[in-house]
């Protein structure tokens, strides 16, 4: 007969969120060593002493999504499929990925966008050949420059008057733009949106994360 093992029954353990979780959801203006709104310390632990949100995640509500992913997924109805090309480091490729996904896509007939959110460098408009064109703003939103009749393309790159200026804007700045690219630009019907992030793990991608967490990627 088998031995009953002796050994004492292991408990379920209740899930707690990894740190890369906590830190996508962590504010902007929060306290250095922010232990997450969805923590269950949130608005309780000594990091949280004098942080301007302290009163809203301890009631719970820090937790809350971002209120513009609503808008967002309505941006988004005409969007099929959503591609995001992200790196953990910069000069690794991505941008060129990201550019040779998006010409496959549309060599194959598909309704393919661009978007571009690496704010501090733009290099999409260069890499689809259309960095002398400007982008134009109509009741409906921003309309993205046409690289082929079933290719657009959204860059920041599109909005500098000097091509070679350099960008230098503090996080929220960022962040209202990225915001404004998802839910501005009048995409249309398209079968593929392909979206080119900055490198690295910044306020660009915590930003992306939160918005689109109701859409499919």
């Amino acid at each position: 007969r088998a031995r009953r093992s002796t050994l004492p029954r292991r408990q379920p353990q209740k899930y707690q969120p990894t740190k890369t979780e906590r830190m996508s959801a962590v504010p902007e203006n929060a306290n250095e060593g922010c232990v997450g709104p969805e923590s269950q310390m949130a608005g309780k632990a000594s990091s949280c002493a004098g942080c301007p949100n302290q009163a809203k995640c301890a009631s719970g509500k820090g937790a809350e999504p971002d209120p513009a992913a609503e808008k967002v997924k309505e941006a988004f109805e005409g969007v099929k499929h959503t591609i995001l090309v992200l790196s953990g480091k910069g000069g690794v490729g991505k941008s060129t990925i990201a550019s040779q996904i998006a010409w496959g896509l549309a060599d194959a007939k598909k309704e393919v966008g661009v978007l571009d959110i690496d704010i501090c460098g733009p290099s999409m408009p260069r890499m689809m050949g259309v960095e002398n064109e400007e982008v134009h703003r109509s009741g409906s939103g921003w309309s993205p420059v046409m690289a082929e009749d079933n290719l657009s393309v959204m860059s920041v790159g599109f909005m500098l008057q000097n091509k070679t200026d350099a960008i230098i804007w503090r996080g929220p700045r960022k962040t209202g733009l990225i915001k404004q690219f998802l839910t501005d630009v009048d995409w249309g019907a398209i079968d593929y949106l392909v979206v080119d992030a900055p490198p690295g793990t910044s306020d660009e991608h915590i930003s992306i994360a939160k918005l689109l967490k109701k859409v499919k990627i």
